[in-house]
């Protein structure tokens, strides 16, 4: 039988290894941690292959531009090569508005709740005109099935619009917009939360002209752009021009404060998505020196002689009813410079 003093000795033995062991097996635990993030970070696994669940996607449809000058790129990136962008990406559902037997009483009621209240004439099945009665004239031209529309005044029979000089600030312009469609119930949530671009214009009897500050400019003109997704920008058709647009007057009548709306929006389908192989950025490099891509803003390039600053993954937002929205590379250059080319691996283009 043991006795009480090598009982302790043996407790404590126990207790000493013991803690050694302990020891030992949390540094080999941290070890271990250690080095499994280290080949995660620099050994990821293989992305899952794209999913491809639209089958072939239908080929972008980039407007078509005139007049302009045969290009000729210089590459001229921070690292002076192209980037390494990824090569997958999303594609996302579209959805579709529906047509409604009560379309028609609910543009109405969206029209007279910002003073439209005779009855509209029809342009086409879906486009309805409702004008004002006052002089000049409000024209408003709305989609009842999209509720994509278009508002004007005729400002160029007012001569006191460009006397009156209370014009907003870009954050009052900004909020002015955001307050409008909300009234109309048409401010959507990637909107809201979206970037927003302001510019300045002065008029002259061949149209309006670029003005560089508040003090020197007739109107104010504000863009509203969508909110990044899966980090991404989605960049509109016009880049001078978000898919939704103001243009303000310095006057303080509600009446004439909106001279111009243009509103084309389409809501995606964050939920509903698929992966497809995207080409790889040399090849859209290639293909933007063949001219096979879209010249979005041409910018102060008249000589064609385009300096490329940097290249990335964007969404393409265009004018025109789409059923997917796809990714596109950005080429950006100097002197406002925009190139656009699909990013969608050629085999997957119907």
């Amino acid at each position: 039988m043991a006795t009480l003093t090598q009982t302790t000795f043996l407790t404590r033995r126990i207790i000493k290894y013991g803690s050694i062991g302990l020891v030992i097996f949390l540094i080999l635990q941290f070890s271990f941690g250690v080095v499994k993030d280290y080949l995660k970070k620099h050994n990821p696994p293989a992305p899952p292959p794209p999913t491809v669940a639209f089958k072939k996607l239908p080929a972008l449809d980039f407007p078509k531009k005139e007049n302009l000058p045969i290009p000729s790129f210089s590459l001229q990136t921070i690292s002076g090569s192209l980037p390494v962008l990824d090569n997958i990406g999303k594609v996302y559902v579209m959805i579709k508005p529906a047509t409604s037997l009560l379309s028609l009483d609910k543009a109405k009621t969206m029209a007279k709740g910002i003073g439209f209240t005779d009855l509209p004439q029809p342009v086409s099945s879906q486009v309805y005109r409702f004008t004002t009665n006052s002089v000049p004239t409000t024209i408003l031209e709305l989609n009842i099935v999209s509720n994509n529309f278009t508002l004007r005044y005729e400002y160029a029979g007012d001569p006191n619009i460009l006397t009156e000089r209370k014009l907003p600030t870009n954050g009052e312009a900004i909020n002015e917009a955001k307050s409008f469609l909300n009234k109309m119930g048409l401010l959507p949530d990637d909107i809201s939360a979206g970037k927003s671009a302001v510019t300045y214009f002065k008029y002259s009897a061949n149209g309006l002209i670029s003005a560089d500050s508040l003090s020197e400019a007739d109107f104010v003109k504000v863009s509203l752009l969508r909110q990044d997704l899966d980090k991404l920008k989605i960049v509109p058709e016009n880049p001078n021009s978000g898919p939704i647009s103001f243009l303000f007057s310095g006057s303080r009548d509600p009446a004439k404060r909106i001279l111009e709306i243009n509103y084309t929006y389409s809501k995606i389908d964050a939920q509903h998505f698929a992966t497809y192989p995207l080409k790889s950025v040399a090849t859209a490099w290639q293909e933007l020196e063949e001219g096979k891509g879209f010249v979005a803003n041409l910018g102060n390039n008249s000589d064609g002689k385009i300096v490329v600053r940097d290249v990335y993954l964007a969404y393409y937002d265009s004018t025109q009813p789409q059923n997917y929205l796809q990714p596109i590379f950005v080429f950006e250059g100097d002197k406002g410079f925009l190139g656009y080319v699909s990013a969608i691996d050629p085999q997957w283009i119907d």
